[in-house]
């Protein structure tokens, strides 16, 4: 395995899949790292050995670590231009923008557990399909449109791909009506889109309003002790 530049420690393949995961997710908790890289054939999660090796790649300056306001996670991790390098992550270190740090946490939560529970589909995050449009816009491949980037995508093997999409506050009803109507423009097989529940009943008459029911299913997103899941 290559060793870090002007370094003496060596990169093992989980420490690539490990800098990989979180430059594809942008921003993650050292707890995420830990549940889904140190898992221990008992089920219990290895945090001590986790929290270990991420001390040494951010002493190898391959990730960095950023205090935060949240109890849930009081510290989030993000890789360096050069972990992006020995990660191979295909996409640009994250930037730190602290209003967006709920969802950005919260997306991790849910795009893990989904992908999880759907055996054949390969998670693609928001960030891969950016970096993906903007180069294909680059090189002719894709025009410039209007249509929605998605918080995150399942793809199929026969290609169908399923759009993720996450609110944590709730928006005006033409806010709404904006998103179901630039995912009109996309070509998904369906779009997954988790709201508070307390507007549920408001988004989904929204969706059949706007004839989307055929493609768009709203799902309640409860959070607990200022943690959040799929329901």
């Amino acid at each position: 395995m290559p060793r870090v530049p002007g370094g003496k420690a060596q990169i093992t393949a989980r420490d690539r899949e490990i800098l990989s995961w979180i430059g594809r997710h942008g921003i993650v908790t050292p707890d995420h790292v830990a549940r889904r890289f140190f898992l221990r054939a008992d089920g219990e999660v290895g945090k001590r050995a986790a929290y270990r090796r991420l001390d040494a790649l951010i002493s190898l300056r391959l990730l960095r670590r950023d205090p935060t306001p949240f109890w849930r996670g009081p510290h989030v991790l993000r890789i360096t231009s050069l972990g992006a390098q020995i990660g191979e992550v295909g996409v640009s270190p994250a930037r730190l923008v602290e209003p967006e740090l709920r969802h950005a946490l919260a997306l991790v939560d849910l795009t893990e557990e989904l992908a999880a529970a759907t055996p054949g589909a390969t998670l693609r995050t928001e960030r891969e399909i950016r970096t993906e449009r903007w180069h294909g816009r680059q090189d002719g491949r894709v025009r410039p449109g209007r249509g929605r980037t998605p918080d995150g995508e399942l793809v199929f093997a026969d290609g169908r791909a399923v759009a993720i999409e996450l609110d944590l506050t709730p928006k005006r009803s033409k806010d709404f009506e904006r998103v179901l109507r630039s995912y009109r423009q996309e070509h998904y097989a369906a779009v997954l889109w988790y709201v508070v529940p307390g507007a549920v009943a408001r988004v989904t008459k929204l969706v059949v309003d706007n004839k989307c029911d055929d493609f768009v299913r709203i799902r309640p997103w409860h959070a607990t002790d200022g943690d959040a899941g799929p329901q």
